[in-house]
């Protein structure tokens, strides 16, 4: 006869399950309150209580953290087959769902006091046991799962499969659940932002820990961060921790897109030949180096209102005319590599993909044209490629050997895209002649080309 643990805060849907699993020939072992309503429908059910010897401890708070329950979660191969002839609980099942955090801070003025009490032990370390276990055990995370559990049951089909796909959603749950509580109890303090990307919007800064990136990054002057500060800071930063190995490099963002990026002799030039590729949109953007900002920099942004300025380092005496600048705000970053996962939300879902960290080198590219490029044009492929990657599709990226000379971004179009690329590098008074072309787009045609 299989046996199925079962604790849950939230007890809808839970009468037909248990009645069904009983029909099916399983015993059900419960914790004291899903026992007593289970019993309530005259649905036969053992209480934990008698295969712990305890009710609970402190106010209710222990009741399912015993050894006893969580052997008989954990237990596997030859271990169950063993504490079964011992007469030891062994689980076949494990049904459990969490206190409701999430929906009291969302919908109640709960209290911080309050708030805690909901934070819930006992469950997820049941249902982080059992989804541990998948190969023996199928851990049922809440009311939404039941129906398909018990059709499974009923077909004979409680299979691997099945016992996997619930172990991962079980992860999520308790994923989102922690991330929850951790957003809670960070509010009130620097990682609350003023709004999201919009007004009406709240928003955080959850970081990873050990942090990463943008996370790692030190505000060395200005106010707070805000929504889209950061989501610019990282898009500069990961930018400029792309350019070339030993070169100097500047980039310009603006929501979220390059306008402007180039290598140099020194931060200044660099900035120059960044700034020209567009001289208006980069007032109210950022500014990224990979290199230490120097004295001769910073007099040359005077006049330039930029959001955010970002270096791995600066010269005491620019970061001290800087500090001047009380609209401005300065980040210190080294620039380190990103995390390994990106993770993009949707509506019901997450999104994830390993990062595109590193444009593939274009040296390393085949040339399927009879002309092969010269050594001046691969230096200007190298840069448009890298350049390309932080660019919203439909992506165009012309460029020189050592700066861009225009980008289109985000159309529909691929030739809109390119169009504005051209236009803006004409407006700029930058020739594309003799520049070469990089874009995320697909060209069947040539008319993109022409």
């Amino acid at each position: 006869m299989p046996d199925a643990l079962i604790s849950v805060y939230d007890k809808s849907g839970l009468d037909d399950l248990a009645s069904g699993l009983v029909e099916l020939g399983w015993r059900l072992f419960a914790s004291a309150g899903t026992c007593r309503f289970l019993s309530e429908r005259g649905i036969e059910s053992a209480s934990t209580d008698g295969l712990t010897g305890f009710e609970s401890l402190l106010e209710g708070r222990v009741k399912t953290l015993h050894p006893v329950l969580h052997a008989g979660i954990l237990a596997r191969g030859d271990e169950r087959e063993r504490m079964k002839r011992e007469g030891q609980p062994v689980f076949d099942m494990v049904v459990v769902d969490f206190y409701p955090f999430t929906y009291a801070r969302e919908r109640f003025e709960a209290t911080d006091r309050e708030l805690v009490e909901l934070i819930d032990i006992g469950g997820p370390a049941m249902g982080r046991a059992a989804a541990k276990n998948w190969e023996h055990v199928l851990v049922v995370p809440g009311p939404s799962c039941y129906g398909d559990v018990l059709r499974a049951a009923r077909d004979g089909a409680l299979d691997a499969d099945l016992r996997r796909r619930m172990a991962s959603r079980l992860y999520g749950i308790t994923a989102l659940y922690d991330l929850e509580v951790s957003v809670k109890l960070e509010e009130g303090l620097e990682e609350g932002l003023r709004y999201g990307e919009n007004p009406h919007q709240k928003a955080w800064l959850h970081r990873t820990w050990p942090p990463l990136g943008i996370g790692l990054a030190e505000l060395v002057h200005g106010s707070s961060m805000s929504y889209n500060n950061y989501l610019d800071a990282d898009a500069a930063m990961s930018l400029a921790a792309d350019m070339p190995a030993g070169s100097c490099a500047a980039v310009i963002i603006k929501h979220g897109n390059p306008c402007g990026a180039a290598l140099g002799d020194s931060p200044l030039d660099a900035f120059e030949k960044a700034f020209a590729a567009d001289t208006v949109s980069p007032y109210g953007g950022i500014l990224a180096l990979n290199a230490e900002v120097d004295l001769g920099l910073v007099e040359r942004l005077k006049g330039l209102f930029l959001e955010l300025l970002i270096a791995p380092g600066f010269e005491e005496e620019a970061l001290q005319r800087l500090r001047k600048r009380k609209k401005l705000r300065v980040l210190r970053s080294d620039l380190r590599p990103k995390a390994q996962l990106e993770l993009r939300s949707v509506e019901g879902g997450i999104l994830l993909q390993t990062p595109d960290a590193t444009a593939p080198e274009v040296s390393s590219a085949d040339a399927v044209t009879s002309r092969k490029p010269s050594g001046a044009e691969m230096a200007a492929l190298d840069l448009a490629w890298r350049v390309c990657r932080g660019v919203r599709s439909n992506a165009i990226v012309v460029a020189a050997p050592d700066r861009i000379l225009g980008i289109g971004a985000g159309q529909m179009s691929r030739i809109e895209s390119l169009g504005l690329a051209c236009a803006r590098a004409e407006a700029a008074g930058l020739s594309v002649a003799g520049g070469v072309l990089a874009s995320d787009g697909f060209f069947p045609f040539r008319d993109g080309v022409d």
